[in-house]
C-alpha cells in the first residue's frame, strides 16, 4: 500500500472581508493554521450567496472541505428593518 500523506482542509470562509471574518484571518496569518490547513476569505464580491448557481461556482472553484459561514445582509436598523 502506498503511505498517504495529511489530507489538506480547505477552509471557506464566507463574509471572509466583515468583523469576525478579518479576526479570523488575522489570527491564523498571526500563526494559529495548522500546517494541513488552506484558509479561504470571500466577501459579497467574490460571490451572491443568495444565487444558487453562483454558490455552486464558488464551491465548484474552492472545492471546500469546511465551510465557515458569516456572510450576512448588513445595513444597519432601518435596512433591516425594510428587508427583514
Amino acid at each position: 500500500t502506498e503511505a498517504v500523506g495529511p489530507v489538506t482542509k480547505r477552509i471557506l470562509v464566507t463574509g471572509g472581508t466583515g468583523l469576525v471574518g478579518k479576526a479570523i484571518e488575522k489570527v491564523v496569518a498571526d500563526g494559529e493554521g495548522q500546517p494541513d490547513e488552506e484558509w479561504i476569505f470571500v466577501s459579497s464580491k467574490d460571490a451572491d450567496l443568495t444565487s444558487a448557481v453562483e454558490t455552486k461556482t464558488l464551491f465548484e472553484r474552492h472545492k471546500p472541505t469546511h465551510v465557515i459561514h458569516l456572510a450576512a445582509m448588513v445595513g444597519g436598523l432601518f435596512k433591516n428593518i425594510r428587508y427583514n
